[in-house]
């Protein structure tokens, strides 16, 4: 899966989809009701309430379409990361980026499921 994100000349009409299979793109859904950081869309690039609500939406859909983890498991994973996940990756990105689940797997969460070794929150060990 990809996720990828790019700036617009106006203000808070940034551009956000996701792709299951790299052709056929789909607008990533802000998930509002279970995470209300920014009503006006998703931003990137500093810490603040829109790159809050863009890094919930991303592991919210990661969870649920990649490890096909049912909507309330995956809504309690994405709640229990996003903020770390934002430090890391969302603040960082500038006009433009793109990330895979296999990024998000392999390279962030998987350290973050090694931090909890010996700890049996939710069932990760």
């Amino acid at each position: 899966m990809i996720w990828k994100g790019k700036r617009t000349q106006l203000q808070d009409d940034n551009i956000v989809v996701m792709s299951v299979d790299g052709e056929l793109w789909a607008n990533l859904p802000l998930y509002l009701d279970e995470v209300n950081h920014s009503p006006t869309g998703f931003e990137w690039g500093y810490y603040g309430s829109g790159p809050s609500q863009l890094a919930y939406a991303i592991l919210r859909s990661y969870f649920e379409l990649v490890e096909k983890l049912d909507v309330t498991t995956a809504i309690s994973q994405a709640k229990r990361h996003y903020a770390r996940f934002k430090q890391a990756y969302v603040a960082k990105w500038s006009e433009e980026w793109k990330i895979t689940s296999d990024e998000i797997e392999l390279v962030w969460l998987t350290g973050e499921r090694v931090g909890w070794v010996g700890d049996e929150r939710d069932g990760w060990v």
